[in-house]
């Protein structure tokens, strides 16, 4: 009987530890409604000149949504630890280059990441290691993540200058080509 009582606490254990996985790895549920508002919060200061100027922001402190120069953003919410974080930077990185090279996109949308429990360190060694080309902002105290409600990674969200929620995505991205689609229509209205 204590064996079987055992076995069974094995199994539970292990079903309650995979549901999360399942749940962040291609799930592609919206976990903010379109039309919300991303509820406020505030950004560390750019790392750097280059990151600032790509943001069309006019200094170097911290800075909110809407004081990003784009008409729409595309964020990331992720960590870097996160296996299905490390499947979504491939996707993430063509999405940043096709619009850089898409005079329709490349000044009214930008991208970013917000890295979830991570320091600038681990933040560094994403980067390089991913080769990630957009600025990456740390949450290490996990403000921002509670401030949205993201307990998830990855986790996206396309929003207007404004803050206004036009759609988002959970879970690694694999229908490309729809989320460019997304982004081209949203543009035009």
């Amino acid at each position: 009987m204590k064996k079987h009582f055992l076995a069974s606490l094995q199994l539970l254990i292990c079903l309650l530890c995979a549901l999360p996985c399942y749940t962040a790895y291609g799930s592609q549920d919206q976990p903010f409604l379109a039309g919300s508002q991303l509820p406020q919060f505030t950004l560390p200061a750019p790392d750097s000149q280059q990151t600032s100027s790509y943001l069309g922001l006019r200094t170097m402190d911290p800075c909110t949504i809407s004081q990003i120069g784009a008409k729409l953003i595309f964020l990331e919410i992720l960590d870097a630890l996160c296996p299905h974080c490390h499947a979504n930077a491939p996707v993430v990185n063509r999405l940043y280059h096709v619009i850089q090279n898409d005079a329709a996109l490349a000044n009214d949308v930008k991208i970013i990441g917000i890295c979830i429990g991570n320091d600038k360190t681990r933040i560094e060694a994403f980067k390089k290691s991913f080769k990630v080309p957009f600025p990456l902002f740390p949450d290490e105290n996990l403000a921002i993540a509670r401030a949205v409600g993201v307990e998830e990674t990855p986790t996206m969200v396309l929003v207007t200058h404004s803050g206004e929620v036009v759609k988002s995505y959970g879970g690694v991205v694999r229908d490309f080509d729809g989320l460019l689609k997304d982004l081209r229509e949203n543009l035009k209205k």
